[in-house]
């Protein structure tokens, strides 16, 4: 075989075509038909059930728990 008969079986042209059909044929666009796109609800913040000062603790507690951690590195690396 000759040095041009080997590079051309090397190369593949048909790489360089660029492919027309999507890469995901499942996720074609489409329109929203099953609910209703007319009508809004409320914000999320009006509907929020959280009450005052609810969960204002947990952040102590982790405080808490990261110094004990922290000590208990300390004592088991010592």
């Amino acid at each position: 075989m000759s040095l041009t008969q080997e590079t051309w079986l090397m190369t593949d042209l048909s790489k360089d075509q660029p492919v027309q059909a999507p890469l995901n044929p499942a996720l074609k666009s489409t329109t929203e038909t099953s609910h209703d796109t007319e009508t809004s609800s409320e914000a999320p913040f009006d509907t929020a059930s959280a009450k005052e000062g609810e969960g204002e603790g947990w952040p102590v507690i982790w405080l808490v728990v990261t110094i004990l951690g922290v000590l208990l590195a300390v004592w088991f690396l010592a």
